[in-house]
This record gives structure tokens, C-alpha cells and sequence, in this order.
């Protein structure tokens, strides 16, 4: 038997995809925000998804999105962008509209918001203050609105393309490392941050703060124990360099004059360089009940590794 709709938004992009799957998997019906609806394979795939068409500036499509739901979660969001004000429009003044309509229904569904754990730092880019811009819009509605904010970390798997160019390097022997002492960082697989989402929809009580997560390894991980997860999946033995300070703000520099005259925004930038820089993206152990994280790292390489060869992204 169908369970009730939860609102989806981000439903097409590499997060948003499993998250989906994993709704109608355990039964739930989808309604999805898109800007145009899948065509073709896409299609096929979330054929059991039904579809509003429109964006997150789009007061008629959100209201339409949220009606008659037990949940909307807020996947979507802008990752690369051309400057600040690019950022903040799309995931804090979207997400702000998105939760004041949200928290106008007669019964306000829970919200879950797929934010970031950039946002803990949000002095170091653009990014990351448009990311805690996008939480403190929702916690703006906090005394009508049951929202639970999930800050995962790097987040990797089956159709990411942005992780993918470290695997191209590591296949090569390599992996470019920011030069910063006793950096570690987590991580979590894609199917596990859909995995955080389930678990957000059935507690119990809403917590009053951010929940972040990851793959569950005491103290994340290292470059060097993220080289060798690489090269264990690869059948390699890749070398971490390590990459000064200089010549990240150099790269970043040549990003963003790239993406300035091209209008095409890259992940990396000069502003990003900061985010990059930063020794401490582990993830506090909060008080989750019900995620258990099932991919390690070894184990979600070997996945993400597998779909990229099977698609001819990756040779090794």
C-alpha cells in the first residue's frame, strides 16, 4: 500500500536521485520539483514520480509541491556559482521561500534540509555562509515548523562527476592533497546520506541543531588513508602531493577568471581555496537514531569505481 507524499526538490541531480529511489523503495509516494520533467531513460527510471515543474523562485510550483505532503526534503541547491549573490540566491533565498510555504500549510509537514558541512565554517567561502544562510532561513520558522537540518559531508558515489577527477588522478598514480598539517575530512556515500534522510523522517522527536554525519570511521579519514582507499579499489598505489597554499589561490584564480569569461561556474575557485585549506571537516558525533551507515570507505570506492568504468568514465 502506498505510504503517504513527501515532496522532493534536487529530485534530478546526484543526491536527490537516491534519495528518491530510496522513498519509493520504502513505499512513499514522490512529488518532485524540476525545472523540466525527465525525458527519455531519466524518465524511465522515476516513472513512479509525479512532477511540478518550476524552481525554487517559483511560489505557485512550491505551493504546489508541498500540498497535501507528510515531508518535503530540500536536496536542491547551488554547489558552483558565479559569485556571492548567485550562492545566496539559490540556497538561502530559495530555501527561505521554500520553508515560509512550507510552514504556512494547515499542517506544516516535517522539512528536511540537505544542507552542508561547510556551513559550520561560514567564513571561508561564499558557499558555505549561503549554505548557514539556508539553515538560519528555516530556523527562522522553527517555532511552526518541524525541520531536521543534515550537514553531510563530502559526499561521493554511482554519478557523482565531481569526485570522479580524483579517481582519473589516482588511477594515474597520484592525488592532489591541499598542504595543510594534520588534515582529515569526512565522508559518506551517497546511498548513506539517503539512508540519514530515512532515518530524519522517522524520529521521533526534531532536534534543535544540525545533525552531521558520515561514514562512521572514528576521527574521518586522512589524504593519505583516502589515497590508498583509491588505490585498493583501483588496483594502484597512488602518491599524495601535497599542493602549497600558493598554488591552490593560483588554480583558484584561473578558475574563476575562466568561469568569469565563459559563464560556466567550476566547483573550484578562489573563494573555495579557503574551504580547501581548512585542516578540520570532521564531522561531531551527534545523536542520530536510526543511521547506520553501511559503506566504509574501501567498500564505497569499489561502488563509485565500478559505475564510472561501467559507463567508460574510468580506466585504470
Amino acid at each position: 500500500m502506498m505510504l503517504p507524499t513527501v515532496a522532493v526538490t534536487g529530485a534530478t541531480g546526484f543526491i536527490g536521485r537516491r534519495i528518491v529511489r530510496a522513498l519509493v523503495d520504502f513505499g512513499y509516494g514522490v512529488r518532485a520539483l524540476a525545472r523540466r520533467a525527465p525525458v527519455g531513460e531519466a524518465a524511465e527510471q522515476m516513472k513512479s514520480v509525479s512532477w511540478v515543474v518550476g524552481s525554487l523562485d517559483d511560489r505557485d510550483a512550491l505551493t504546489a509541491l508541498v500540498k497535501n505532503t507528510v515531508a518535503v526534503v530540500h536536496c536542491a541547491g547551488a554547489v558552483k556559482a558565479l559569485n556571492r549573490d548567485a550562492f545566496l540566491a539559490v540556497n538561502r533565498a530559495g530555501t527561505r521561500l521554500l520553508a515560509e510555504i512550507t510552514a504556512a500549510a494547515p499542517v506544516p509537514p516535517r522539512f528536511i534540509l540537505i544542507s552542508s558541512l561547510a556551513a559550520r565554517e561560514p567564513h571561508l567561502s561564499a558557499y558555505a555562509a549561503s549554505k548557514r544562510g539556508g539553515e538560519q532561513a528555516v530556523r527562522a520558522f522553527q517555532s511552526i515548523l518541524p525541520a531536521v537540518i543534515l550537514r553531510p559531508p563530502v559526499v561521493y558515489g554511482p554519478g557523482d562527476l565531481e569526485t570522479l577527477q580524483v579517481f582519473k588522478l589516482a588511477a594515474k598514480g597520484i592525488v592532489l592533497a591541499p598542504m595543510v598539517e594534520g588534515a582529515r575530512a569526512s565522508l559518506v556515500h551517497v546511498d548513506d546520506v539517503a539512508a540519514a534522510v530515512m532515518a530524519a523522517l522517522g524520529l521521533d522527536d526534531v532536534p534543535t541543531g544540525p545533525i552531521e554525519f558520515d561514514d562512521g570511521t572514528p576521527g574521518a579519514h586522512s589524504w593519505a588513508e583516502i589515497a590508498a582507499a583509491a588505490g585498493a579499489a583501483l588496483g594502484t598505489n597512488p602518491r599524495v602531493i601535497a599542493v602549497p597554499a600558493p598554488i591552490l589561490y593560483l588554480a583558484g584564480a584561473a578558475a574563476s577568471l575562466s568561469a568569469y569569461l565563459t559563464r560556466r561556474p567550476q566547483v573550484l575557485s578562489w573563494g573555495k581555496v579557503p574551504e580547501l585549506l581548512h585542516p578540520d571537516w570532521v564531522a561531531s558525533r551527534s545523536n542520530f537514531p536510526g543511521y547506520k551507515p553501511l559503506w566504509n570507505l574501501e567498500k564505497g570506492f569499489s561502488d563509485a569505481i565500478s559505475w564510472y568504468t561501467s559507463r567508460g568514465l574510468l580506466t585504470s
